[in-house]
This record gives C-alpha cells, structure tokens and sequence, in this order.
C-alpha cells in the first residue's frame, strides 16, 4: 500500500515532524510481519509505503496470497498511526503545541489545504452503492473513484494538513469496521477517545455519523456510558444518544414493557425477532405471530431448536377476531397505504379484546438527521407520519386510555420512531 500527502503549505513537512535532512527524509519502521516507510518526495510531498514480509493483514489463513497488505483500511489507519500519532490532539491543543525548531505553533503554520490520496484502497460493504459512498453524503472532501472489483481510489481534501489527517482516519475507520472482509480489531478505551477526539476537532460532522460510530465500534454499554457525554457535548446536549440502534431500541422498549405471562399476538411479526427477545427474558405464554408474508419456516425453525410449544403460527386474519391479550405492531401501518392502515387499527379495535396494544411507526421529522429529504426512510414504505400525525391518527380511531412515547436517540426533541400505548378500553360503570 502507498499512501500520498501533499500540500502546498511551505512547512509541510515540519507538521508531519519529517525533516528530510535527518536520514535523508526517509524513515523505517516495522509494522506487524512487514516495515512501513516513510520517504519525502519534495518539500510539499510526503509517501508512506507498506512492504510486507508475510500475512500481516490476512484474515483467512489457508489464502496463499495477502493481498490486504495491499489495500486494506485497517493497514492505512496502522500506518497513520504510526507516523502521524502527533495530529490526532484535540485541537485547542494542538493549536497551542509549539513546533521547537521553528518557534511557532500549529495554529501559525498549518492553514495551507492537504490533500491525501490513496491509489489502491479496499471497500467490501453496502456503505458503496450504485456509484456514492456513505460517508461523502455527510462529510465534504471525500472522493471515491472504482477501479476494480473492491478496488477504490480514494482522495480526501481539506482545509489543513490536521483535517486531512482526522478525515482520512474516520474514512478508513469506518470502512473497515464495515468491510465484510476484514481483520478482527481490538476495541479499548485509547481507541475509542483517540477518534471521538477526531470526530469534535472537525466542525458540522452531523448526528449520523455519530450514530454509527457509536452503533459499529463501541462494543459495550459500560464503554458507551464512558463517553456519551462527550458525543453529546458536540451538540451541546441537544443530542441524546441511547447505545442500540433504532431498531433494537423499538424492541427494548415494547419488550421492556410486556407482561411475560400474557398471550401476545405479533401483527406482522417478520422474522419473530420480538419473540427471540421475550423467550430470552422468560415468556411463557402463548405468543401468536402473523404475518401477510409466510415466515412460517422461521416459526417452524424457532419451535423445532428451542423446543418451545407456545410459538403459534398463522396467516389466516379470521383466527384471530376475539383475541384476548397484548397485541404487538410493530413498524407495519407504513408498509400500507394510509387507507388500509387505519382500516388495519379499525380491525383491530372491533374485532379483538387487547390489554395492551403497541403501534410504532417512523417519525418523518427524524428523517433530516439521515439527510432525507422528500423520501422515506425505506423504499417498501408507502406513507411516514410526524409524532404530531401518528397522534391524531391513533386518537381518531382509539378512545382507549393511551400513553405516547418517542423511541431511540433524541435529536432537538425529536425521535426516531413515534410509539404509543393503548390500554384496553375503560367500561361504563352503572353506580
């Protein structure tokens, strides 16, 4: 792998501390089974190249040929890393770092533009697709260029030789925590404050890269409590994150809040993924799942590798008028249209008894933080609500004693799924 820096700021190499009269401006180091080199071309040119000697970035053992040692993500950060460690301070320190041999500070020298580019660069993920990658939606100065089956060019601009280096990271961070085809990494606490430290030194960085940030590299909740603050504080706490993702935090929340021992009928129940969660937390009851699409083969799956008798499966609507219990429905309305959805929540109302009855469906006004715009949030929807919407549908329909909730992270008082509540109805009571 090589990896090229230029810039045309006269102290160039002075910020990346390569005096090309020490050495010659070349410098050696090992990295795992090989050695990173480091050689100045000119005063506004500086390579990094990768020579391996044997598997250092091979995932699969029995694969004669590395060509990871090539092209791989994991491989640009390693060699960053080791040449560049000194960028990665949190700005207002660096700014303040003197730089001796010159008498001046970072801030003084470092506002030329930089360029990094790297000729051969490995991307195996759906975060490349139909010719745009993921990341050039939300962060500027990120180009991609295919080349060759997983083959990229890639060049990332900026305003300084530091933002450079920071945008460069994140990009090769990301892309390999994503790559299918990739090098298990350690994850520590050092890890983890090293590139939340580059996330705040870049300005604008929105809500959605933070989230997958935190949703594909922190590993633990213990770790995410460690340094939520520190994500939030980028947005002056106008940002709340929760450690799952969207989906799995609808899950928690209905989960979180079913009565174990009574029957539930899942409405559209998928791949049974909310049974999974409640048979882990000690479901006993009978728990119905339905579904227009026939999953039955997971249900028989499900029934036949936990031995369990209380998973039901049907399609036919007709079994279940009079159903008695909780009744989960869970992101479907918006896979209807707006007509048959609220006839779907009129059925629902005439023809079963709930105790509790869980409806989430997507906000609309969350749809800006994933930079939407006029879409919806997945093709296969045919309509999305606002919290204000999803409201005075559900209030149109259901008389019942009810509770409104938003669910996952809060961006300035908006969720990303609107969730309610509906307990059974309250009787008349004749005194």
């Amino acid at each position: 792998m090589i990896i090229k820096l230029k810039s045309d700021n006269k102290n160039f190499l002075d910020i990346l501390h390569k005096n090309p009269n020490t050495d010659q401006g070349l410098y050696l180091k090992e990295l795992k089974n090989g050695i990173v080199i480091g050689n100045v071309i000119a005063e506004n040119e500086y390579h990094c190249v990768f020579l391996d000697g044997k598997n250092s970035y091979l995932p699969e053992e029995g694969n004669q040929i590395d060509f990871q040692s090539y092209c791989s993500p994991l491989l640009a950060l390693n060699m960053v890393t080791e040449f560049f460690n000194h960028l990665y301070k949190e700005n207002k320190v660096l700014d303040e770092t003197m730089i001796s041999w010159l008498e001046k500070s970072y801030d003084a020298i470092d506002t030329e533009k930089c360029t990094i580019e790297v000729p051969t660069f490995f991307i195996d993920s759906n975060w490349y697709k139909n010719g745009k990658y993921l990341l050039s939606k939300y962060i500027d100065g990120i180009t991609l260029v295919h080349k060759i089956g997983n083959n990229f060019e890639l060049k990332i601009e900026a305003a300084t030789v530091r933002e450079a280096m920071q945008k460069f990271s994140l990009v090769v961070l990301f892309t390999h925590f994503t790559n299918r085809y990739a090098v298990y990494t350690f994850i520590d606490d050092y890890f983890i404050q090293k590139h939340i430290t580059m996330f705040t030194n870049l300005i604008g960085v929105p809500y959605f890269v933070f989230y997958l940030f935190i949703k594909r590299i922190m590993r633990s909740p213990v770790q995410f409590e460690k340094f939520k603050p520190q994500l939030e504080a980028y947005f002056d706490n106008q940002v709340q994150f929760g450690f799952t993702d969207t989906h799995q935090s609808r899950k928690e929340f209905i989960c979180g809040k079913i009565n174990l021992d009574e029957s539930v009928l899942d409405f559209g129940c998928g791949e049974l993924q909310y049974y999974k969660l409640l048979n882990k937390k000690g479901f006993t009851a009978d728990y119905y799942a339905y579904d227009e699409v026939d999953f039955k083969h997971i249900a028989d799956k499900i029934q036949e590798s936990d031995r369990t008798d209380n998973l039901i499966w049907t399609q036919n609507l007709d079994e279940l008028k009079g159903f008695e219990g909780q009744i989960i429905l869970s992101e479907v309305i918006e896979h209807n249209s707006l007509k048959d959805a609220k006839e779907l929540l009129i059925w629902i109302r005439d023809n079963t008894k709930f105790t509790q009855l869980f409806v989430t469906t997507p906000d609309k006004d969350f749809n800006v933080n994933y930079e939407l715009t006029e879409e919806f949030r997945h093709d296969d929807h045919d309509f999305e609500l606002s919290n204000a919407e999803f409201a005075t549908l559900i209030n149109e329909i259901f008389p019942n004693p009810k509770t409104f909730h938003g669910v996952g992270d809060c961006v300035k008082g908006v969720y990303p799924t609107s969730a309610v509540i509906i307990q059974k109805k309250v009787e008349n009571v004749r005194l």
